[in-house]
């Protein structure tokens, strides 16, 4: 029996979702398999997720839910204190981190580590010797993809070089980790032309697509389907809680612009809405936390606003679902690749306060003025086997040298 460890970065409910999509077919390829996820954030909502798919829990933060989009995880001040020291140190590059690692790989006497973006774990493995499997919508590491000159638009105040030389020493520990494992899967693809740092050449290195699986949990009850609607999301990780309220109050400007043209849209805003945002009680608005089961919802949706946090992006276009992707800031640079990335294929893409642009772009789609979308999505996601594909691929590493 393979003792299989899954460790999604606790960063983020994207990375929960893969290793839960991911771990679900490999058991359905082997029900011997005996899986243990490792689970660091939003840990009310997926503990439930994962043991009713059979997979055994560890959680990492058992004195409470970690949730990232609650709080602010940089300054506007980008040095190497800031950056490496406060924020990178201690989320991804953390011995302390590392040596629980591998402690609980000893522990559980584990065969094979797939690590989704998990650095720590994936470090903690190829100390050990393990089999072990990176799974990243990331070609390196998220200050890596970004130029200082976007940086700096963005409004940060930058100490050129402590940045530059922290950029450099961060691609050479990507670099290892990519010589040191057994396997990389992507669900972003990879495009030459956007200046990919991702050799598709490496024999080690697979884009598949969406690893996309029907999303278990609770769906709406009472929700009247039939109506015209827009889906908001506003539940991703934040870098500044400013740009949390921002999105926010972009989203409820741009209905409220859009509801004079189409009075009876409704906004539905998925996420959290601080006390400090007025809502207009006039507006057909209507918030909800996390979903974790939202295909219904989107599917019945005229249009989908989100953040370009990949596993959004992905399963919107394994659904086909009319979208667009919004950025409050370009401080949040963990996601201005993927936002650049989903601007180069012709996506319609909103960033800052322009509540206005929004507005207009989703009138033109929702008027059927815009129909440029699905033609992008058959890049970002070629067919609907990802899933297989990327398991396929860890099986065979699992069973090879049996």
């Amino acid at each position: 029996m393979k003792r299989v460890v899954l460790a999604p970065n606790p960063t983020g409910t994207g990375h929960n979702v893969r290793m839960l999509n991911i771990g679900n077919q490999l058991l359905n390829s082997n029900p011997n398999f005996e899986i243990t996820v490792l689970l660091g954030s939003r840990q009310d909502v997926f503990i439930d997720l994962f043991e009713k798919s059979g997979i055994n829990v560890v959680d990492l933060s058992p004195s409470g839910v970690v949730d990232s989009s609650k709080k602010s995880h940089l300054s506007e001040e980008l040095n190497w204190e800031t950056m490496i020291s406060n924020y990178f140190v201690p989320t991804f590059f953390n011995g302390d981190k590392i040596l629980k690692y591998i402690g609980i790989f000893s522990k559980y006497n584990t065969d094979i580590v797939i690590s989704d973006y998990n650095i720590n774990a994936t470090i903690a493995a190829i100390i050990l010797g393990k089999k072990n499997i990176f799974v990243t919508e990331r070609h390196n590491f998220t200050l890596v993809d970004i130029s200082l000159s976007d940086l700096k638009k963005a409004g940060f105040n930058i100490n050129d070089n402590e940045i530059t030389e922290a950029k450099e020493h961060l691609e050479k520990v990507f670099n290892w980790i990519l010589e040191n494992i057994d396997l990389l899967i992507t669900d972003k693809v990879i495009i030459p032309d956007f200046l990919d740092k991702l050799n598709e050449d490496n024999p080690k290195v697979h884009f598949v697509g969406s690893m996309y699986r029907q999303r278990e949990g609770k769906t709406l009850t009472n929700f009247d389907y039939s109506q015209d609607y827009i889906v908001a999301t506003s539940t991703n990780t934040t870098m500044l809680e400013k740009d949390s309220l921002l999105a926010i109050n972009t989203y409820i400007s741009a209905f409220e612009k859009l509801s004079k043209k189409y009075p009876n849209l409704k906004l539905l805003l998925i996420g959290d809405v601080p006390n400090v945002v007025e809502i207009d009680n006039r507006l057909n608005v209507e918030v909800l936390s996390y979903v974790p089961n939202w295909e219904e919802l989107i599917k019945h949706a005229k249009l989908v606003w989100s953040h370009p946090g990949w596993i959004s992006v992905t399963e919107l276009a394994y659904l086909n679902i009319k979208s667009v992707f919004y950025l409050p800031s370009f401080m949040e640079y963990h996601e201005v690749e993927a936002f650049n990335r989903l601007q180069f294929l012709g996506l319609p893409t909103i960033s800052g306060d322009d509540f206005e642009g929004l507005s207009d772009i989703t009138s033109k789609i929702l008027d059927g003025n815009l129909d440029t979308i699905f033609e992008a999505y058959r890049i970002l996601n070629p067919d609907k086997d990802g899933l297989k594909r990327g398991v396929d691929k860890i099986l065979s590493i699992i069973e090879s040298g049996d």
